[in-house]
């Protein structure tokens, strides 16, 4: 039987990444994910991660850790992501405008909106002093 709950605990280099993509890929096959919605899970924790151990901790090195928990409850597949780094909320940013001139777009905030593009929900909050980024792909219907 599969858990309903897993954990994942990565240091904060790029080298890890791949480890939590496969973990989340992994548990969301197990949890009834077809292959596009677990294609859909990895793409956003790879950026999620990623963005964290380039921004949140700078690519400080081993002593940061990335925890990521996968849980299956109410129709819901969800990957926490939490983080020790600067309180930070990528929702917060503006949604990029892909019609803008090339020579008008910024730089930032192209990762957050594919996030949100890949998943059904996101939300972010902070508690007892850690980034806590929540992706959820509903599970298809039994």
């Amino acid at each position: 039987m599969y858990a309903k709950e897993t954990h994942l605990r990565i240091a904060a280099v790029p080298h890890q990444v791949p480890v939590a993509c496969r973990f989340v890929a992994e548990a969301a096959g197990r949890a009834g994910l077809d292959e596009h919605a677990v294609y859909h899970c990895q793409l956003a924790v790879d950026e999620a991660c990623t963005n964290i151990v380039e921004h949140a901790y700078q690519m400080r090195g081993n002593h940061q850790i990335i925890d990521i928990v996968c849980q299956v409850a109410a129709g819901r597949f969800t990957i926490i992501i939490l983080d020790d780094g600067p309180a930070f909320n990528p929702l917060s940013l503006p949604d990029p405008d892909p019609t803008a001139p090339l020579e008008q777009r910024t730089g930032g905030g192209w990762g957050i909106h594919f996030i949100k593009k890949l998943m059904d929900e996101v939300s972010y909050s902070r508690e007892q002093g850690r980034n806590r980024l929540a992706l959820v792909k509903r599970l298809p219907s039994a």
